[in-house]
């Protein structure tokens, strides 16, 4: 049998197995953030809107087009053709993630048998795909901002490789290298004229010195100037000698090859912002992959990489300049409290890629304050690896190159950079890339080496925890069948995580399970009494079981820790308009408005107020016009409102 027959055969049985293990699984109820960023989310109910997806996040403006597409195509009320494009995408990653580590296999390990070789390739790629950590870009329809964003990212590496492959011959490089000079000087004085030209523009906007029409005049009018002069000046030693036709040919498809992993890259960003570590991914094949020292990466900072940097870091400085920030302007947490619980956390999730139990929707890991042995061990476990995949570079490159690929990618979210949940699942998807090399390190080399040799004795090993992750992976997706399932697990692997607690307590709202709701709603509080949103949802289904006097004092439990929480300002704006006080109605409902402006509840409240109780016309009209515009159309409630403005329009 030919080894691209081999190929072919590891790639359609690992795509059989993917659907064989996520197809079961199909039905599964839209859940957690998928109500809110598709369910719910008025931005994606039409192709078209294109303006409104990038105002609503301009970072993830192509995940929406995605979602867009699916609530045109499908409707809301049908998970099983996302969750089925989820799996699709799924499955084209381990066919690209199986064509890199074939593409690898060779300048990575050297000299070793083909079925060293072959092994590296299959683990590699089973691995990957049978993984359960993989679930949460794959069942849960949300996670697909993951999944998607690692299929542009694993597409450019692939392209960026074939680029090198077709510029393999000398003369070939030569003439594309004196055309990628004369590019990267255009580009790096384009880029200077735009920093020179945008950047003071940029600052002036965002401290609203300028209005946004005469920025983007003084941007354009100031590039146009310094890119005349740069062109001039970086413009200069053109590569005018005529090649070979085939050297010209080769030529013209390793440029194709790059421009394409440029645009996938370009694509990534658009997708989700963990794309945006591509160029470090492509430094580490520069240097380890195509090269064996980082002098071969940092060469390559001149030539190939220089555009994969260059205008990320114009982008930053563009971000920085207008808004003072690159991450957040309000941090969750201090940077130095992250990074130390971040150390114990990336940790976790070693432990996990080796044997992930227990697996929840929700982690709830203490944030370190004060470090602990614990966590200088886990500092000094990091640090090893960093060093050892460092020192891998020479001695075991598959290995160094799958450690180095985990941590890069996991910078971006469990470093310094403080985001609102300390663990999640779904972050490994990109970095578990990087740990099928090191799955495929080990079958090719290491597990072997520590057994005599018997080959056949680790394919064996290997072959049972692939099984044991497949058992895993059936028992997990299994609670994604019912919301009420998922996060019970949640509680149970978390019991003091407080929002765990209160997104079971979501559920049984939902469902019209009071009593439940109160019992879970109360375990969230007695995790975190400071926890509004769930004192406000303990009030709420307290209102509902009639506990009215109960119910007002978790609404103001809510607001002694946050005045200006608009929903129990306006459900305490309810309890007092039940009460006949409309005058203090009024003044809650209004203060919700002031603390959020986009609170459709609190417009409808004031206008019930003016219509019944008030009689001022004019402003019940005004309130739920506001209402029906913060509103989504295809709610119940808009339906009432068009209804009582048809009676003051008469």
């Amino acid at each position: 049998m030919t080894d691209r027959r081999r190929h072919l055969l590891l790639v359609a049985g690992s795509i059989t197995i993917i659907f064989g293990l996520y197809l079961p699984f199909l039905a599964a109820p839209f859940e957690y953030d998928d109500k809110v960023e598709i369910v719910l989310n008025q931005v994606i109910r039409h192709p078209g809107n294109v303006g409104e997806m990038v105002a609503y996040n301009p970072f993830r403006v192509l995940l929406l087009y995605t979602f867009a597409a699916d609530v045109w195509a499908w409707g809301i009320l049908t998970p099983q053709p996302y969750r089925l494009e989820n799996i699709a995408i799924h499955a084209a990653n381990t066919a690209l993630l199986a064509s890199l580590l074939r593409r690898t296999a060779t300048p990575l390990l050297g000299e070793v048998t083909d079925v060293a070789r072959r092994s590296f390739v299959a683990f590699g790629t089973l691995a990957f795909a049978v993984h359960p950590l993989a679930i949460e870009s794959v069942t849960y329809i949300t996670g697909r901002s993951s999944s998607l964003a690692t299929f542009f990212v694993l597409a450019a590496v692939v392209a960026y490789l074939r680029s090198h492959e077709h510029a393999s011959d000398p003369d070939v490089e030569a003439w594309l290298a004196g055309r990628r000079r004369r590019a990267n000087r255009l580009l790096g004085g384009g880029l200077i004229a735009a920093a020179a030209a945008t950047t003071p523009a940029a600052w002036l906007l965002g401290r609203g010195t300028i209005d946004a029409e005469r920025a983007v005049l003084v941007a354009l009018g100031g590039t146009a100037v310094l890119l005349a002069i740069g062109a001039a000046v970086f413009g200069r030693g053109a590569n005018d000698s005529s090649p070979a036709p085939e050297v010209e040919a080769r030529g013209a498809a390793a440029g194709r090859w790059y421009t394409a992993a440029f645009v996938l890259f370009v694509l990534g960003t658009l997708t989700k912002e963990i794309a945006a570590v591509l160029p470090g991914v492509l430094f580490g094949v520069e240097a380890v992959v195509v090269g064996r020292s980082w002098r071969d990466g940092l060469a390559a900072l001149r030539g190939r990489l220089f555009p994969f940097f260059a205008i990320p870091v114009f982008l930053i400085l563009l971000r920085v300049a207008a808004y003072g920030y690159i991450a957040s302007p309000d941090p969750i947490r201090p940077w130095t409290v992250n990074l130390l619980t971040q150390l114990e956390v990336v940790v976790q999730y070693f432990r996990m890629w080796l044997w992930p139990v227990p697996q929840s929707i929700h982690h709830d890991p203490a944030v370190v304050v004060d470090p602990t042995a614990m966590t200088w061990a886990c500092g000094g476990l990091v640090v090893g690896l960093i060093g050892a995949g460092f020192a891998g570079i020479r001695r075991a490159p598959a290995a160094a190159f799958g450690i180095l690929f985990v941590l890069g990618s996991l910078a971006p979210t469990s470093s310094v950079f403080a985001l609102k949940e300390t663990m999640v699942e779904h972050r490994t998807y990109l970095p578990s890339v990087g740990f099928a090399f090191v799955v495929g390190s080990v079958a090719a080399r290491g597990l072997p080496a520590l057994l005599g040799g018997r080959v056949r004795v680790a394919g064996a090993i290997l072959g049972i925890w692939l099984v044991a992750l497949g058992a895993l992976h059936v028992r997990y997706d299994r609670l994604w069948m019912s919301e009420e399932s998922l996060w019970q697990h949640a509680t149970e692997v978390n019991p003091e995580a407080s929002d765990a607690w209160r997104n079971l307590g979501d559920f049984y709202l939902a469902t019209r399970r009071p009593d439940d709701a109160v019992r879970v709603l109360k375990e969230a509080i007695r995790a975190r009494p400071s926890n509004v949103e769930a004192q406000n949802k303990l009030g709420h289904a307290l209102a509902v079981r009639g506990e009215v006097d109960e119910a007002a004092g978790h609404f103001r439990a809510a607001l002694a820790v946050n005045d200006c929480y608009a929903p129990s300002l306006n459900n305490l704006a309810t309890v007092r308009k039940l009460r006949s006080d409309i005058d203090g109605a009024v003044e809650l409902y209004t203060k919700a408005l002031d603390c959020d402006d986009a609170s459709w509840i609190a417009h409808r409240g004031l206008a019930d107020i003016y219509f019944v109780h008030l009689q001022d016309r004019d402003k019940a009209a005004h309130h739920y016009s506001m209402a029906l515009e913060r509103l989504d159309p295809i709610s119940p409630a808009a339906a009432e409102i068009k209804k009582r403005l048809m009676e003051l329009s008469w």
